[in-house]
């Protein structure tokens, strides 16, 4: 076996190996309390105790996003506060306590202590899941949509309200943490003839159909003309075809022009069909999931194994893979198989929206039990010199 190909083999043999847990994170904070907040503790220990409940906030801002981290933070702090020493590793005192003013308050003293955390990332993440911060990736299937409309609309559309109709619901939605897998990114799933054929094309979990009808009002019902919107609403699972949300919903809409009176008819009843989706989706689906099932992640164009490894890596610390190894690597390709809470619609999704070193993923091609990426390379950007300096 010559060096190379040796190199190869051991490589994929440590990359086979079991996903590990996620990384811990060092964090640096700043431990402040005031005067006030004391009591008959010693300045020291409060801040001390203080920096290590800010610690483990600012790790919970990592894994949350700034954004729902700022929505949740005063509950956040509520539920971590008491527990918040488990999650800590170790600690080290970066300096002196220092007693001052609040820069925000002149009028309020506070103690300050620097001090740098290593957090369980791990532990602390199955907290947020099991308080309800955070989902697991089980709990929101992967979703294909399709927006029709049907009888008197099928030939004449409503310009705009069907596209207002859908971007409400796929807001609604992925507010819940739903994934939809973006069907336009995919080549050849356009002429499929039904939702779930486009579903189980992509590799979603569920096929959600809407189906939008417009019924004009009777000649005299109505000093203005107008008619009742109707939208219908199935989800089927892929796997089975069988049904995890069925609901109608009905809305009325007047205006002279009959665009705009089926815009209003739909801007009324979008609300209900979001939210009426969202909590069958979810108990429906919690219901008949099943385990995890093993997705092949092909790569093409693959150019060398960091490219794979680097997915990987991807895969197991991002994306929550449980597993993920490296089963072939051929010129040019490379398979692995992946046993993760998301189906392989999903999974394609998310790694064509990660940004690696050097390189991107272009989906290709996805099914059951499969999905297929290119590797696209991009050249490294050039460096920006100092003000002042200059090229060599």
């Amino acid at each position: 076996m010559s060096r190379l190909a040796l190199v190869l083999a051991t490589l994929c043999l440590a990359a086979a190996q079991p996903a590990r847990a996620l990384e811990p994170v060092s964090v640096s904070v700043q431990g402040l309390v005031s005067s006030a907040e004391l009591g008959e503790q010693a300045p020291r220990d409060a801040a001390y105790r203080a920096g290590l409940v800010a610690a483990v906030l600012e790790a919970a801002k990592g894994i949350l996003g700034a954004e729902k981290y700022g929505l949740e933070i005063e509950k956040l702090r509520a539920t971590l506060a008491p527990i918040a020493q488990r999650f800590v590793l170790t600690y080290r005192i970066d300096g002196a306590l220092e007693r001052r003013r609040s820069p925000l308050d002149p009028a309020i003293e506070e103690y300050s202590l620097p001090i740098t955390a290593r957090i369980d990332t791990t532990q602390l993440r199955a907290t947020l899941v099991s308080e309800g911060f955070l989902h697991e990736a089980s709990d929101r299937p992967s979703l294909a949509l399709r927006v029709r409309p049907i009888g008197s609309l099928a030939a004449a559309p409503p310009a705009g309200a069907l596209a207002h109709l859908e971007q409400s619901v796929r807001k609604s939605l992925s507010d819940r943490e739903f994934v939809f897998v973006e069907t336009a990114l995919r080549p050849g799933v356009s002429g499929q003839t039904s939702t779930l054929e486009l579903a189980r094309a992509v590799g979603a979990d569920v096929a959600l159909d809407l189906e939008v009808d417009w019924r004009t009002a009777a000649a005299g019902a109505s000093t203005v003309p107008g008619g009742v919107a109707e939208v219908r609403a199935r989800a089927q699972r892929t796997d089975d075809g069988s049904e995890l949300a069925l609901a109608r919903f009905e809305a009325a809409g007047y205006h002279a022009e009959r665009d705009a009176a089926i815009a209003r008819a739909l801007g009324a009843v979008e609300p209900q069909v979001g939210e009426n989706l969202a909590l069958q989706l979810q108990r429906n689906w919690e219901a008949v999931a099943a385990t995890d099932k093993p997705v092949e992640v092909g790569l093409d164009a693959v150019s060398s194994l960091e490219q794979v490894l680097s997915v990987r890596r991807v895969l197991l610390q991002q994306l929550g893979a449980r597993r993920a190894e490296v089963r072939e690597l051929r010129p040019h390709g490379a398979t692995l198989q992946v046993v993760s809470s998301l189906g392989p619609g999903a999974l394609q999704e998310k790694l064509a929206s990660v940004r690696f070193d050097g390189f991107t993923l272009t989906p290709e091609d996805a099914g059951a039990g499969r999905a297929r990426l290119r590797v696209e390379v991009h050249p490294p950007a050039s460096e920006m010199l100092a003000p002042g300096s200059a090229p060599n």
